[in-house]
Order: C-alpha cells, then structure tokens, then sequence
C-alpha cells in the first residue's frame, strides 16, 4: 500500500524552530485530485513527513483515521498559526487576524503528524523553507493552473459540504427520534400501569400512553396549553397507533375464567379471570395456555407508534429505506411506512393489580409458539398425553424419554450387576434399563 496520496511528490522542506532546523520529507499536492483527497482514507503519517497545500487556508479532516497538526504559513515561509492534534471529522481555519495582517499574501497549509509541534518546538513567527521558495516567496505557476488551483476550494466544498449537511441533519433527526423513543417508553409504561388497575381493557391503556405523550407534542405550563397538546396528540395518533394485549391470551381466559366471578362484575359475555389470593392457589399448569393462574395475571402489551420525522431530507430517505426493508407480512407497519412514519414498536410487561377481563386478547396456545394461533407441536394440544406422562414417565432428570421431533435421549446406563441375586434397595436405578 502507498503511504502518501496520489499525485504527491517526495521533496524536502525545514523548519527554523528554537529546537534548531528540523528537516521534514514533504509531499507536495500538485495535481487536483491530491488537493481535493489530502490524506482522507489515507494511512497515518509517519513522524517526519508532511503534506503541503498551497492557496489553502482551511481544512478539514472528513474520512480520516487519524488526528493530525497543522501549521499556516505564508508566502515567505514564515508560520502564521499552529494547531494542535486536530481529530477526525473536525475543521480548522487559519486566524482571521493573521490573514488580515498579511492580505497581499497566500495562507498555505502544512500539514503533520500528530505531536510534531510539540516535538518541533514550532510556533508562530517560526520559517518554513522549501527548496523550491525563491527570495519572492512561493514559485508561481503558470495563469491557467492558477486559476484551477484557486477554484479547487469551491469544488471541495461544493463536494464535501452536502455530505456535511446531510450527516448534520441525520444527527439532528436520530436525536429527536432517541428522545422520543424514551418518551414512548415511559408511555409505554404508564399505559400498562393502568391496564394493571384497569382489568387488562384497551381503552384505559391508550387514554394513559396517549396522555403521557403530552410533552412530545410541545407540553405546556398552563391547563389550556396542555389541553392544546394533548389535541395535538391526539390527532398525530389516530389511525397511527396500535396496542396489542399479549397476556393474558385467549387460551388465558379459556383456562381460567371464573364464571361466578364473571356474572358478579356484570361483564356480560367478556369473560373474567380471578386475580385475588394468587400467592394461595395452585401453581397447575393448564395445556391449553401453558400457564399458571399467576402467569395468567400478568399484563404483556406490544405498541406500535408510528413516528412522524420532521427533518427535511433525511426524513425521506428514512421512507424509502424502510420501504426497502418491508417484507409485507405486517399490514399496519406496511401502512406507517408508507405514510412516511418510523414504526417504534415497545414491548411492556407487568403484574395486574386488578381482575383481567377478556378485551380482544391475542390467541398464543400452548408454550412457546410465538404467537401463532397453531397447536405448538404434537403432545401439548388438550385431550393429549404430553411427553414425559405415562408410560414414559420418569422420577428423576437421569431418565429422559425421547419426543417427537426433539433430540436424541442420553444413552441409560446399564444397572449394575450384582452377584448377589435381583437389584433391591437405594442403590437400584429408577429408570429400567433398555431390553437387549
């Protein structure tokens, strides 16, 4: 691999210093293409080396993996400002006083490995000379070169300058969107804190995310300001949100509806599940749900908000490259990416305080399917007889009986033999050894 940029030559150069005369290799950025490149998506220079850039009192380190020194001089060589280590992806421009000071001269740049002013000792009043510098100062070029060279600026930024802007405004805009992610979690929660008191209904949970959104939507210090955003709010969220009640599941209510319970509360056909005494009921596990009762009386929710980006630009290519990775198997995330929203989805878990009342729960029988309204797999639909019941049923974790479709079962050891007659007592297996 090359160690400098194309179009750069090796020469030599010095600089008269309180350390003495330091002797640099330098490379010298004659053609286009090596001004515009500098040492973007270069290697690191080596101590000792330098990069000089005539007519250029500005630079810039955009695509670079290192930080660098920089020292201004002027047409005579003699440096007009130094700075020290300046990083990657930040800019720095010759002193506003010291070009004033020297208007009927060129601002040139000498750019150096990091730490080279420090180890150099150089500083301002300090001479840069170069072989090529005559007593009139830097060697001139001929009038068509000057001029490309002179315009060569306005083309770097007319080049870097929108991809600076572009990733300004996409930090601007990720920003927003983290603030407002945190905000649509604590939303998140305070909807599932009232779905807990509130018997699992829906309703109840959008009014308390909705009402938690006020400070996204501009807040306010008075009661008819946040009234205002709370409209505001309200009307950015219709058709916009979507809240799933992921547990207690249809199988949930299936297993442990109270009936009495049900016609107690008056619920009509909405089917209730008891949430008193849990720390006293059984810990049975239903096949239908694969719950407990106690697992049955925990609130799960899934929101999805769509999210509406304001900063110009990026906001578009937010939408076209979510619609890129929309796979249309979600028909309302497909609907917030086409309208130009970033679907912010929260997943929301907590105890309920309350008895859970059947409120268009989402189906998810069995353990461990997903949410896919399907049997999970053979042995754990009800009326059938699970692995590990009888005749496979095993006492201890030594035993394990092959399921359809699981993996191979252990080998089981042989019992040992004993000369003195059939195993008897706490020394014989639990399980039977395998016949032949």
């Amino acid at each position: 691999m090359k160690l400098h940029p194309p179009g750069c030559v090796f020469e030599f150069a010095q600089f008269h210093t309180r350390a003495g005369v330091c002797h640099l290799r330098l490379r010298v950025a004659r053609s286009f293409w090596a001004r515009f490149r500098g040492l973007m998506l270069a290697p690191p220079l080596p101590a000792g080396d330098a990069l000089l850039i005539q007519r250029c009192a500005s630079v810039h380190c955009l695509f670079m993996r290192f930080a660098i020194d920089v020292v201004y001089v002027d047409d005579n060589g003699r440096v007009l400002q130094c700075v020290r280590n300046l990083r990657p992806w930040r800019m720095s421009v010759a002193n506003r006083r010291a070009k004033i000071a020297n208007k009927h001269s060129q601002t040139h740049t000498v750019e150096l490995a990091a730490g080279s002013i420090d180890r150099y000792l150089i500083s301002q009043g300090d001479r840069f000379n170069w072989l090529p510098m005559s007593s009139k100062g830097m060697p001139m070029r001929a009038a068509k070169r000057r001029i490309l060279d002179s315009g060569s600026a306005m083309v770097e930024f007319v080049v870097v300058g929108p991809i600076i802007t572009l990733l300004g405004l996409a930090i601007l805009q990720y920003s927003l969107l983290f603030f407002a992610k945190n905000q649509i979690n604590h939303a998140s929660f305070m909807g599932a804190r009232a779905g807990s008191v509130g018997n699992a209904k829906l309703e109840k949970v959008q009014s308390a995310f909705v009402n938690a959104l006020v400070p996204l939507y501009g807040g306010g210090q008075s009661p008819a300001e946040l009234a205002e955003s709370l409209g505001r709010a309200q009307a950015d969220l219709a058709g916009n949100i979507r809240i799933e009640l992921l547990n207690p599941t249809k199988e949930s209510f299936d297993d442990f509806a109270d009936p009495e319970l049900q016609a107690a509360l008056k619920t009509g056909a909405k089917r209730v599940i008891p949430n008193s005494n849990l720390a006293f009921k059984s810990p049975e596990t239903k096949p239908g749900s694969g719950q407990t009762i106690q697992d049955a009386n925990i609130i799960k929710l899934r929101i999805t908000h769509g999210y509406q980006p304001k900063v110009p630009i990026v906001s578009n290519i937010y939408k076209v490259y979510l619609k890129w990775l929309d796979t249309g198997t979600d028909a309302f995330h497909s609907q917030l990416v086409a309208a130009g929203r970033i679907p912010v989805v929260t997943h929301v878990t907590m105890q309920m305080h309350s008895h859970p009342i059947e409120d268009n729960p989402v189906s998810m029988p069995g353990a461990g399917n997903g949410g896919s309204p399907v049997a999970p797999g053979p042995g754990t639909e009800p009326g059938t007889t699970p692995p590990g019941s009888p005749p496979h049923e095993c006492a201890t974790i030594s035993c394990w009986p092959q399921s359809p479709g699981g993996p191979p079962a252990p080998p089981v050891p042989e019992p040992p033999i004993d000369p003195g007659g059939p195993c008897s007592g706490a020394d014989c297996p639990v399980c039977p050894a395998p016949e032949g």
